[in-house]
């Protein structure tokens, strides 16, 4: 109970940025094919995408590497 109402109390100045990326990121908006930017047919995957998909992983296995280095 007094755990929540710190939370509460340290987000409140938040709440209405909270909000506003509330209502910017509903699925309707995300999976709307009315956009101008939407096409059925992109194929292209950015580069960003296979960079974030490999520093997650490199991330990961580092993580379980210091694990195992730890525990030994």
């Amino acid at each position: 109970m007094v755990i929540k109402y710190f939370i509460y109390t340290a987000l409140k100045p938040y709440q209405d940025i909270f909000e506003i990326l509330e209502n910017l990121m509903r699925m309707e908006k995300i999976m709307d094919t009315n956009s101008e930017y939407w096409n059925f047919y992109n194929d292209k995957i950015p580069n960003w995408f296979y960079k974030m998909v490999t520093m997650m992983g490199l991330s990961v296995f580092l993580g379980f590497l210091l694990i195992l280095a730890g525990s030994i």
